[in-house]
């Protein structure tokens, strides 16, 4: 099973394009809704990794995991909190850390304030208006989320790039088979992806940051080689 993770003010209907070209190339796949995981309470990254790990294998024995953004980051704390759960992981347009502590804390300030300085609508218009997202269509109609903001304020604080240390060189030390995936268009998230996977890495051609929903076929047939080649007996 292929266990999909959303991206920031996503959900899992983001996946639903990808899951039906997926499904149709054999490979069965499930999307979760990331923002359960804080409804009751405060979670740091390192805890959702433990989460998602305990979650998943009580439900699929040897899993794959993909997060896009948001979810490629939480996704790298679960393949480093449990390595021999992991048949794979994949990681879409996905930061694996900043390097410096000056940087993680301005975009620790930043994200503290983010959520809750605006209306929802002109939230959600700051957000879209962000560089990273500059020739990506419109993400999908989002009401459906007004009622996690709860949940995604607190995203903003416990989930924030900022509170992440760089995992680089854990990743690249790590026994789990990833593969790193981008778009062309999207030079920042490119670039990270060729520094963590070098020639290996995917760069989708004409292709910006939101690839499930830009480019849902292109994505989807990314996973099938990589899970061939990583078949456990």
């Amino acid at each position: 099973m292929l266990w999909l993770l959303h991206g920031n003010l996503g959900s899992p209907a983001d996946w639903k394009p990808v899951m039906d070209f997926l499904r149709a190339g054999g490979v069965e796949a499930r999307a979760l809704n990331l923002w359960r995981y804080l409804e009751c309470c405060p979670k740091s990254l390192k805890d959702m990794g433990r989460v998602l790990c305990s979650e998943i294998a009580s439900q699929d024995r040897h899993p794959l995991i993909c997060g896009y953004s948001l979810g490629g980051r939480l996704a790298m704390q679960a393949v480093l909190a449990h390595p021999p759960l992991w048949k794979g992981a994949i990681f879409v347009s996905a930061n694996p850390g900043l390097e410096h502590e000056e940087e993680r804390a301005a975009r620790r300030a930043k994200d503290a304030v983010q959520c809750l300085s605006a209306s929802w609508e002109n939230f959600l218009k700051e957000w879209d208006a962000q560089g990273v997202f500059e020739g990506s269509p419109p993400p999908p109609d989002r009401s459906s989320l007004k009622p996690w903001r709860k949940s995604i304020s607190r995203a903003f604080i416990d989930w924030s790039v900022g509170a992440q240390e760089n995992l680089a060189p854990l990743l690249k030390q790590s026994p789990v088979p990833q593969l790193w995936i981008a778009g062309q268009r999207d030079a920042r998230f490119s670039a990270l992806a060729r520094r963590m996977a070098g020639g290996q890495a995917v760069i989708i051609p004409h292709a910006g940051h939101r690839l499930p929903l830009e480019t849902p076929e292109r994505l989807a047939e990314c996973p099938p080689p990589f899970i061939l080649q990583n078949q456990r007996v």
